[in-house]
């Protein structure tokens, strides 16, 4: 990844939802380090004194609202030729779903663009002439780009070198190995009768890692049988994608 500043730009309707969460915690702690930089652009609904709309209704009819491309592209075009070659990252519910080897990716770029949308949906001329790339993190539907952007931001923010504390906890978390992460436990010992398993307490470093690497396949295979299935191809055939 850059050695430089981490930027993120977000073009957004709502500007007022940033920094929200990220202000808080490492990321929060992190962004006030300089350590990343956040950058908001907002789609101003009056321009020159004369309002402007920045969306319109869907071409062939329908529900809702659609951004419109003469809005959003010029600001997309001036960044590009000011020599911006980060990203174009557009939060939908209709995109690849997000993951963490596309955070692993993601984070070795010099930061990301982000366009937020919050009505029906985004002008497709936007994501085709401006090369954007689509990501959902889930199956289901938020009320806009923003909030699955925070989560897209945090994700990415976390692996940056110094915002954790330790590499250690970074590796040993769900998704690094392709399992979900074991159970964690600590004090009290005893909690109403609810005890820490006894092999965590024992000392036995090599004991308690099998434990942790058994537990991790068993959540997984209870939570996540579509990664559990994955894995187990892996371990078949390890030159498998």
């Amino acid at each position: 990844m850059s050695t430089s500043t981490w930027k993120i730009s977000i073009i957004t309707t709502t500007p007022e939802i940033f920094p929200g969460p990220l202000e808080f915690s490492n990321i929060g702690k992190s962004l006030a380090e300089g350590k990343w930089s956040l950058d908001i652009i907002p789609l101003e609904k009056r321009q020159n004194n004369k309002k402007v709309k920045i969306d319109g209704p869907p071409a062939g009819g329908g529900p809702g609202m659609i951004m419109r491309a003469d809005i959003v592209l010029p600001i997309i075009k001036k960044m590009r030729l000011n020599g911006d070659k980060r990203p174009l990252i557009v939060p939908a519910a209709r995109g690849i779903k997000y993951d963490q080897k596309i955070t692993k990716e993601l984070v070795k770029k010099e930061g990301l663009i982000f366009l937020c949308g919050r009505f029906e949906g985004i002008d497709q001329r936007i994501i085709e002439l401006a090369g954007a790339l689509e990501l959902s993190i889930g199956d289901y539907i938020l009320t806009n780009g923003d909030i699955a952007a925070i989560n897209i931001i945090d994700s990415c923010v976390r692996l940056l070198d110094g915002v954790l504390s330790t590499k250690a906890s970074v590796e040993s978390e769900s998704f690094e190995g392709g399992l979900l992460e074991y159970p964690q436990y600590t004090l009290p010992r005893d909690y109403d009768g609810s005890k820490i398993p006894d092999i965590l307490l024992s000392g036995d470093h090599e004991a308690i890692n099998k434990w942790r690497n058994s537990q991790s396949f068993l959540t997984t295979e209870k939570n996540r049988p579509d990664l559990y299935e994955k894995f187990q191809k892996k371990i078949k055939d390890p030159d498998s994608s």
